[in-house]
């Protein structure tokens, strides 16, 4: 039991090996440096480091990846927040005059709360932090009370 239990992690092994070597000809040119490794498949001592380089080399392109999903997992400022506010309100930074600016957290959903006044009446913006979409809005007249 033991010696099939040996030769299906040996063949495993092997499979593995020729997978990685597999995906990473179709990259480019890497396939060179990567034929010796199913030579020295041979000893299983020697698979074990044959798996882990192309398994370190995998990562790379995943660690090149990474801040461009940090990027997006990252909030907008409060000035691109205030820019999709003006914006769907049809005016620009000097017609108006902000009333508030603030980052809040509603609900576990991050936020930017975005008001300003503009030729009587006073606008209120809600703005997704994380994706710049307007969660909600609204328009009314001021009271000079």
């Amino acid at each position: 039991m033991k010696k099939i239990i040996a030769l299906s992690l040996v063949a495993m092994t092997i499979l593995s090996v020729g997978l990685f070597a597999g995906c990473s000809s179709q990259q480019s040119k890497p396939a060179p440096t990567e034929a010796p490794a199913p030579a020295a498949t041979a000893a299983p001592a020697t698979a074990a480091p044959a798996t882990a380089a192309p398994a370190t080399q995998a990562p790379a392109p995943a660690a090149t990846e990474a801040p461009a999903a940090q990027q997006n997992n990252d909030k907008i400022d409060i000035e691109t927040a205030k820019s999709t506010a003006l914006t769907d309100a049809g005016l620009d930074s000097s017609q108006v005059q902000f009333t508030k600016e603030k980052f809040d957290t509603d609900d576990g959903v991050e936020k930017y709360e975005i008001e300003f006044t503009y030729n009587g009446y006073e606008y209120d913006y809600d703005i997704n932090a994380k994706t710049g979409a307007i969660m909600e809005k609204g328009k009314e007249p001021v009271n000079d009370d």
